[in-house]
């Protein structure tokens, strides 16, 4: 009976102890969680950034490439305009010319 009660002793002392060590590992969970959440959200933000100036630059390179095909277009046109304008700036300055002289005749 005297072993009995000595096993139940030892027994009880050493599951406090495991109780206690436990606990102790409990405690740590929470600051481990938080070292963990905080290099999880580091990765993800490194990833994000990443993914973000990854786009940014193709997004940079779609408008310079917009803007580049615009550039050309306006050349284009306003060669065109200024050929027009070459070819047929005399004969419009005679049209409005003879507007202008033969209007006062038309009101006469």
């Amino acid at each position: 009976m005297e072993n009995l009660i000595r096993d139940i002793i030892e027994l009880d002392k050493k599951k406090r102890l495991e109780l206690k060590s436990l606990e102790k590992e409990k405690s740590k969970i929470g600051s481990f969680l938080r070292e963990k959440r905080q290099d999880i959200e580091k990765k993800y933000k490194k990833e994000a950034d990443e993914i973000y100036a990854r786009r940014k630059a193709e997004m940079d390179k779609t408008i310079s490439q917009a803007e580049d095909e615009a550039k050309k277009h306006y050349d284009i046109s306003m060669k065109e305009i200024k050929m027009v304008f070459e070819k047929n700036h005399d004969e419009w300055a005679d049209s409005l010319y003879e507007y202008c002289i033969d209007f006062d005749k038309k009101d006469a």
